[in-house]
């Protein structure tokens, strides 16, 4: 009896100390995308990063395939909604080919970040729609806003709005075309967005 009273004592012991040693994560936000970091130096491993939303079982990889590691490894998580909470689990290949996966981390996204962006559905096959969101009360000016989307080159494909955007949400729609009305095929774009309050980016992933 307290031979077991030991060992489950030591068990205890081995799994916080195991728990201690994993690294934490720290959340910055880049032109009002939230960026996941973990604590540590981890150069020449490679990585995947994994999301669920909270009280959702399935983790999906926010990052395109497995990443190298420079040093430090991140991710930026352009479809994170401000005010909800997310599970960030981190997966490395660690020099040598041994395995380690750090967390899930619970992050609440903030709120009140002067300028986000929401495109749904992503990936898309008809029409996707855009919600442009600029902090403030409704009675405050608007601003000077150009959203356009761009190709992996970095060429403006379609402007879908350029002039005063107002405070709040507001929808545009993208029916996969460019400036031409000519369709475009499937693969990755670019969803950018540039104002007085600030800029950002997002992937937009068409499909067939």
């Amino acid at each position: 009896m307290r031979r077991s009273i030991a060992l489950s004592i030591a068990t205890l012991g081995l799994l916080a100390g195991l728990a201690a040693a994993d690294p934490e994560v720290t959340v910055t936000y880049r032109a009002g995308v939230p960026v996941i970091q973990l604590s540590g130096s981890y150069g020449g491993s490679s990585y995947t990063v994994f999301r669920a939303a909270a009280g959702d079982p399935v983790y999906r990889p926010i990052t395109d395939g497995e990443l190298t590691c420079l040093g430090e490894c991140v991710a930026a998580d352009y479809d994170a909604v401000p005010g909800r909470t997310y599970l960030y689990r981190f997966d490395l290949t660690l020099p040598g080919g041994r395995f380690a996966s750090f967390g899930p981390y619970a992050v609440t996204i903030a709120r009140g970040v002067p300028l986000t962006a929401r495109v749904s559905p992503n990936p898309v096959r008809g029409p996707a729609t855009i919600a442009v969101t600029l902090a403030g009360r409704a009675g405050d000016p608007a601003v000077e806003t150009t959203v356009a989307i761009f190709d992996v080159q970095g060429r403006t494909l379609r402007t879908l709005h350029r002039g005063p955007l107002a405070r709040g949400t507001t929808p545009f729609v993208w029916d996969g075309r460019d400036g031409q009305g000519r369709m475009l095929g499937s693969g990755l774009y670019f969803l950018r967005i540039d104002s007085a309050a600030g800029s950002l980016a997002a992937r937009l992933v068409r499909t067939r």
